[in-house]
């Protein structure tokens, strides 16, 4: 089936895979009976999640129950609440006190925004973590700070990082430690600059290279050792050659990664990353079976359109779930949530639609905040007769209101749009997006309280030259003049790894780290070794060398 986005009027395909999961969502519960077919692109449907994601812009403030000092997702100004993470977990306060009696003649989403304009937030999304006050929809992390999507020790400014310790500026780790400005690995120990390189160790500005120990500026490698640019050494003169590169000097370091830079753009690239995996469209996908459109999902099955995601089963339109997930649509950060509709960053919960920080929870609608609760409807509970007897008179006034089917609308996100991830993935300007009738948040930096700021350019070159005082100071970022600070911990990593103190701001640092990371979409064009029309990340009218899978395997092995 066809269809025309009423967003931006692109084309798009209901398949009959697409038609199979919404027949198995209906027969699931009664919270996911009559969804209609989406009337959004995927990718507009994807927007529309991001728009209710802030993972970098954060705030000073004070937790509005206990007043103690914090950084939050939210500023002072906000209109709801916002609680500590210590007090919004706590017996302090009950969501249910903010309860709303259903309306049959108010519509669902107005009533809704009312609640989520009264129920205390949470600072900073996360669950079960120790001394990770600054930390973001992560859960039984320790020691982490400024992390999204972690499950970590001693991590610091990295996304989605699964079981890895000691890690600082990585992207997409599983299994690892000691690693820096890392991306897309599982199993590595003690890598810096290491991007698709499963299994490795010690390796230092290498791309595509599995299984690899000790190796320097190389590519493509498999199950090699003692290598500089590919070139086979024995022990003794890889460490003679090696020990002239003094990694912790920042000029040497910048004229390593200027190479590593060129390696890149001189390399060829892989159509599509897919490891493991049967019968799935998309990119960078682990241990997968029947997932389509989908984009960074590992272990996996019978999937679509889902991103930064794993472990599901029966999956579509979600964004970053993990860790046992079946049979969600259109929803945002849920872990271990089953049978449910619409749904943000709502952990262990079954049988849910249209539900907002709701944890280890059954059968709630429109609810918001609510922990270990059932039969409650914009928080306010039933009994379990009287609930089922209302939902289907809410769903009725929905589809007649034309809100039933997806996700909440970017118009009652609790962030700005430029606060969101909708920002880096859909960027808008500021009268684009007040025209759509979203928010928009002029950018000021908050002044740091330090005793100076230093140009990152006057920085000692050496990391053994950075005084303990560093602490005290703030970092005036090269690139984009904004400053930012190194915390204890980070510093210690730095001195433990021979590295030297960053010159960019962790925001600039992350931007330009998931330029490496290509856009979310499929293009056709051709293997530029056999000329095979192929389907891939790299747009036609890119001049990366992109090889099919075919060519790509024949040169790596």
């Amino acid at each position: 089936m066809q269809k025309n986005c009423t967003n931006c009027g692109s084309e798009f395909e209901i398949t009959k895979q697409d038609e199979e999961f919404f027949q198995k969502l209906a027969s699931s519960s009664d919270e996911l009976k009559s969804i209609p077919y989406p009337s959004l692109c995927p990718d507009c449907r994807q927007q529309r999640r991001l728009a209710r994601r802030n993972e970098r812009t954060y705030y000073q403030r004070k937790c509005d129950l206990c007043s103690k000092h914090l950084i939050s997702m939210y500023p002072s100004d906000s209109v709801f609440p916002v609680y500590c993470s210590d007090c919004w977990w706590s017996d302090k306060w009950d969501p249910v006190d903010h309860a709303i009696d259903f309306d049959l003649s108010r519509s669902f989403l107005e009533q809704f925004e009312e609640l989520q304009n009264s129920v205390p937030r949470i600072s900073l999304f996360g669950k079960n973590n120790q001394n990770s006050e600054y930390i973001g929809h992560s859960e039984n992390s320790k020691n982490c700070y400024l992390c999204v999507d972690v499950v970590a020790e001693d991590t610091y400014y990295s996304k989605w990082i699964i079981n890895c310790q000691d890690c600082c500026d990585c992207y997409q780790l599983e299994n690892s430690n000691l690693c820096y400005e890392s991306q897309y690995s599982v199993g590595m120990h003690n890598n810096v600059y290491a991007f698709l390189a499963d299994q490795s160790n010690n390796l230092l500005f290498c791309y595509d290279c599995e299984a690899c120990t000790d190796c320097l500026l190389c590519s493509h490698l498999r199950h090699k050792r003692f290598c500089i640019n590919n070139e086979q050494l024995t022990e003794e003169e890889y460490k003679k050659r090696i020990s002239k590169f003094d990694l912790g000097s920042y000029t040497t370091f910048q004229d390593l990664l200027r190479q590593y830079h060129q390696i890149w753009k001189d390399s060829f690239h892989r159509q599509n990353l897919y490891i493991n995996v049967t019968n799935c469209t998309g990119d960078y996908q682990y241990n997968n079976e029947n997932v389509r459109s989908s984009f960074g999902v590992i272990e996996s099955k019978d999937c679509a359109y889902c991103y930064d995601a794993g472990h599901m089963q029966d999956c579509q339109d979600a964004y970053e779930p993990a860790f046992d997930c079946e049979l969600q649509y259109d929803c945002h950060g849920c872990n271990r949530g089953k049978r449910i509709l619409g749904c943000s960053v709502s952990y262990d919960i079954n049988s849910c639609a249209y539900c907002d920080m709701c944890h280890n929870s059954t059968h709630l609608f429109g609810c918001i905040g609510l922990k270990q609760k059932d039969y409650s409807i914009l928080n306010k509970e039933y009994s379990k007769e009287e609930y089922f007897e209302l939902i289907p008179k809410i769903i009725e006034k929905m589809k007649q209101d034309n809100e039933h089917g997806g996700f909440f609308p970017v118009s009652i996100s609790p962030f700005c749009y430029n606060e969101t991830v909708a920002q880096e993935y859909y960027p808008l300007l500021k009268e684009e997006v007040v025209s759509k009738g979203f928010n928009w948040k002029d950018e000021k930096d908050e002044a740091p309280n330090v005793k100076k700021i230093i140009p990152a350019n006057q920085l000692p070159d050496h990391i053994k030259d950075i005084p303990d005082d560093i602490l005290n100071w703030a970092i005036r970022c090269e690139a984009t003049d904004r400053p930012f600070l190194i915390v204890k911990q980070e510093l210690l990593f730095y001195r433990n790894m021979n590295l030297p103190i960053p010159h960019l701001h962790p925001d600039e640092r992350h931007k330009r780290r998931m330029a490496f990371t290509n856009p979310r979409k499929l293009w056709k064009r051709d293997c530029s070794k056999c000329g095979k029309n192929i389907e891939t990340t790299f747009a036609p009218e890119r001049p990366e060398t992109v090889y099919c899978e075919e060519c790509y395997l024949k040169e790596v092995y």
